[in-house]
């Protein structure tokens, strides 16, 4: 965890930013006491693909399907 003092957030906070996209937590200090911790925020996941599936799918699932459709006629 890397700390920081108030003043550091305050004129240095574009070094900070670059911690926190690291993944690293800071604790903020004042007065030489912990103050607060700023945590980056969890990275966002997209729906599809987030969990594995228990149903396992075919490996032709995107080919076209040999049928006749009714509306196409």
């Amino acid at each position: 965890m890397k700390t920081a003092t108030i003043r550091d957030l305050r004129n240095e906070f574009g070094k900070l930013s670059k911690w926190l996209e690291k993944g690293e937590t800071v604790q903020i200090i004042k007065r030489g006491r912990p103050f607060a911790r700023v945590i980056p925020e969890p990275k966002s996941r997209t729906f599809l693909g987030a969990c594995p599936s228990p149903f396992p799918l075919p490996a032709d699932i995107d080919d076209p399907v040999a049928a006749e459709w009714e509306a196409l006629k």
